[in-house]
């Protein structure tokens, strides 16, 4: 009786054992840096007969290419681990015949599901592997993918994983978020998302600022080619005692004929509202002198060393964050060293023009490069300034001016919901390619997107008494209404 039935008892526990073997739903790979969320596949064939050798089931080319994909996971790991070639090879040959497989059934079937899924983590491992350069084909799969199955939580979390990895923590947030709402509710899975997301966020928080070192960066200096010895020479460098210097002569220029007002008490207010958002998010060494010009006008200026804010900007804000959200994005301007970036890349766009035009600077290239660098900072003076900033200028500030608000205590929404008031009041702009900022529901539209990556269920500052009490000083004596100025 036993040995009629060893053979089935056998493979029972054969079953039971693979079964068992299978890896979780998620694992967690690299010391915390990469969150790869696997799927197990069957290895065993329960309808065998218990007379005969269970005879293997031939896979469908997409469950074939699956199983690539999970050897290559496997061979690719052991190569991180142990530099073994032989592994290398192999993972990068079963990834790039995952790769051939899914394509074609995508090019039969371009809703396939699990083709979408494998491939956007057949992508993913060759970009992790060093086996491509970039995650971008990872991304764009998982976007095709979620754009016909946006419940499938695997192609969520690849290309939060592809987000991450190539540091774009905020489509990272907005990818974990997305998969959060989607998840069957796997409490592993979604502790993991979930602590992924506050890493990624703590990121957003901390590594927004692209300028902070300018002055080292090759961003602020310009450089040529001695002609005579090739040598590389800098003829000019940017820093904060020129940037300071030009924006002396600018404000001289901007306030030469306007009228201030000379109020000790909003004077005040405005020194300790400036010195608490540059205090906060350390940036440029400018130390602020604020300026209150009595206009009707909706504006602030600022130039390194200097800010200016008409009073028709303290009337128009109805709370402290409203006239924050205008304060810091000009603010922004100064932290990312906008007019010294502009005045680089004119200067460079000059020299060009001037050293293919003239035979004498290659008898005395650094003595005459640097007269014309001369020339044009006098030439160009305030209009570093005054003249329109280009759109992508205009979006760093608002991106730049979001994390000087939230850093100092206020609510970063308030940018967005001064934008969209400002529309309202104005809505009939120019079009957008001949406006001085992007067009104010537009600057909404993606500031409302990039705000959700901020943890906005903090406790966070939006309105005072002090500002409150100015505002109604101002508008007991401000004529009726408020105005915007045109753009330029």
């Amino acid at each position: 009786m036993f040995k009629r039935l060893r053979p089935a008892l056998v493979l029972f526990l054969t079953i039971l054992l693979v079964g068992m073997s299978n890896p979780s739903p998620f694992a967690q790979e690299m010391g915390g840096t990469v969150y790869i969320r696997e799927v197990p596949y069957a290895v065993a064939d329960i309808g065998a007969s218990r007379t005969r050798p269970p005879a293997r089931v031939r896979q469908d080319p997409v469950s074939q290419a699956a199983s690539l994909v999970q050897q290559a996971r496997a061979q690719g790991l052991e190569y991180l681990q142990s530099k073994n070639e032989q592994s290398k090879k192999a993972a990068k040959k079963n990834l790039e015949e995952a790769e051939k497989i899914l394509r074609k059934e995508l090019k039969n079937n371009p809703a396939c599901e699990k083709c979408l899924e494998s491939l956007a983590t057949a992508y993913f491992y060759m970009a992790y592997f060093g086996f491509s350069g970039k995650y971008d084909e990872c991304i764009e799969t998982a976007e095709k993918g979620l754009a016909q199955f946006p419940n499938n939580t695997r192609i969520a979390y690849t290309k939060a994983a592809a987000h991450y990895n190539t540091r774009q923590y905020p489509e990272a947030i907005k990818a974990l978020k997305h998969f959060l709402v989607i998840s069957s509710g796997d409490p592993q899975s979604e502790d993991r998302a979930r602590q992924l997301l506050l890493d990624c966020q703590q990121c957003f928080l901390t590594g927004w600022y692209r300028q902070a070192n300018f002055y080292q960066s090759p961003e602020s200096r310009i450089e040529i080619i001695n002609p005579q010895n090739a040598a590389r020479e800098i003829i000019f460098q940017a820093t904060p005692e020129w940037e300071l210097t030009q924006g002396a002569s600018a404000y001289t220029q901007l306030t030469a004929n306007v009228p201030q007002l000379n109020d000790p008490e909003i004077q005040s207010y405005f020194e300790d509202l400036i010195s608490r958002l540059v205090g906060k998010t350390p940036g440029p060494n400018f130390n602020y002198k604020v300026t209150v010009i009595d206009s009707p006008v909706v504006n602030a200026v600022t130039v390194p060393g200097h800010i200016m804010v008409a009073t028709g900007l303290l009337t128009f804000a109805e709370t402290e964050s409203e006239l924050v959200g205008v304060v810091a994005h000009e603010l922004a301007h100064n932290y990312g060293h906008h007019a010294a970036r502009r005045f680089i890349k004119a200067t460079q766009a000059q020299l060009l023009a001037e050293y293919a035009a003239s035979i004498v600077r290659a008898i005395n290239p650094r003595s005459q490069t640097a007269q014309v660098v001369t020339q044009l900072a006098a030439q160009i003076g305030i209009g570093l300034f005054l003249n329109a900033y280009s759109r992508h200028e205009e979006k760093e500030a608002d991106l730049y001016g979001a994390h000087i608000m939230f850093n100092a205590g206020w609510n970063p929404t308030a940018l967005s919901l001064g934008f969209l008031k400002m529309y309202k009041m104005n809505p009939r702009q120019p079009v957008k390619f001949l406006s001085t900022h992007p067009p104010l529901q537009d600057r909404a539209d993606y500031m409302t997107e990039y705000l959700e990556n901020f943890p906005l269920e903090r406790e966070m500052r939006l309105d005072s008494e002090a500002f409150q009490k100015i505002r109604a000083r101002l508008m007991s004596r401000a004529p009726k209404g408020t105005i915007i100025p045109p753009p330029q």
